[in-house]
């Protein structure tokens, strides 16, 4: 049994929590549905894996509304993407360039960080592009650590929910992640998820600038997911990320490319700008996977992609 699936029995989660929530979703925002249906039907093993646990977790937080507020905050988030990506297809850059305003108006807002929270963290399972990613997240590098043996410590800059920790540690026994995030909100329901699932005693929490963060611990893998777009200097964060970690240890990247988010600042275009910082930065490239939305218009002139990156810390010039 996986300590994940061990979880969620010591937990008392009950079963097909999907299925409530994919009928509150088509109750409440049909319109929203069919692409959370599509992404369930063409992918349902991968999907409950990751749709389950996360929904108890989130039932346990919020409490008897759960479905009522991942819903409004799942619609909130698609319509500000799509907003989005309408008005960056006109102007042909994004909306945002400054970091300091886009703090203030989001990470520093409790009001917006509420229902974005929510929103975000059900595109994790919802979104069939995000979905693949968690599937190569398992493959390229979570494999490798369990097949390491030897229990490590993770160091997780821009948290934001924590799911990506929290994966990992319910997937690798004895790993201990600290988990950096600049957003005062995402670390207090952070704070209680960890804490449904019992791993609290696994994780640090630290209300910190991600590009800024120094530790005196040398840390034996890295993640670092969606926050390379929300920078005006992505490098700096990937920078950061290497100096923490010790020679030839790994790290999961992902950011977004053309892909015009209410935070988004950093326009990457090509998959091979963001392999080019990844490489300045002081990692070699072991592994990529790039993916689009199946539902973007063949006419549009931006294919918003996601893209993950497992990098190896270089020793040397070349290893």
């Amino acid at each position: 049994m996986l300590l994940l699936e061990k979880i969620m029995a010591d937990s008392g989660m009950q079963a097909n929590l999907t299925d409530t929530f994919l009928t509150h979703l088509m109750s409440e925002a049909p319109a929203f549905a069919k692409r959370v249906h599509d992404t369930e039907r063409r992918h349902p093993a991968l999907f409950r894996e990751l749709s389950e646990p996360m929904l108890g977790w989130a039932r346990q937080v919020i409490g008897e509304n759960w479905c009522d507020t991942l819903t409004s905050g799942y619609a909130a988030v698609l319509m500000d993407t799509n907003r989005g990506q309408s008005e960056y297809e006109r102007e042909k850059h994004y909306k945002c360039s400054s970091y300091d305003e886009v703090f203030a108006r989001t990470y520093d807002d409790p009001d917006f960080m509420s229902y974005y929270h929510w929103g975000v963290y059900v595109t994790t399972f919802a979104w069939e592009h995000q979905l693949l990613l968690f599937d190569f997240f398992l493959r390229h590098f979570i494999a490798p650590l369990r097949e390491g043996g030897s229990p490590g410590r993770l160091l997780d800059l821009g948290c934001g929910s924590g799911i990506w920790s929290l994966l990992t540690l319910g997937r690798v026994d004895g790993w201990h992640s600290t988990m950096v995030d600049i957003s005062k909100t995402s670390i207090e329901l952070s704070r209680q998820t960890i804490a449904c699932t019992g791993l609290s005693a696994r994780t640090d929490l630290c209300e910190a600038d991600a590009r800024k963060f120094r530790s005196d611990s040398v840390f034996d893998a890295g993640i670092s997911c969606f926050l390379l777009e929300h920078l005006e200097q992505p490098l700096e964060l990937l920078k950061s990320l290497a100096a923490a970690l010790g020679e030839r240890k790994t790290a999961f990247v992902t950011t977004a490319l053309t892909s015009a988010d209410a935070g988004h600042i950093f326009e990457f275009r090509r998959e091979s700008e963001v392999l080019e910082l990844a490489e300045e930065a002081g990692f070699r490239v072991v592994a990529a996977y790039s993916t689009t939305p199946p539902t973007t218009p063949a006419k549009a002139f931006f294919a918003p992609r996601s893209i993950a990156l497992v990098l190896q810390k270089r020793a040397g010039e070349y290893w």
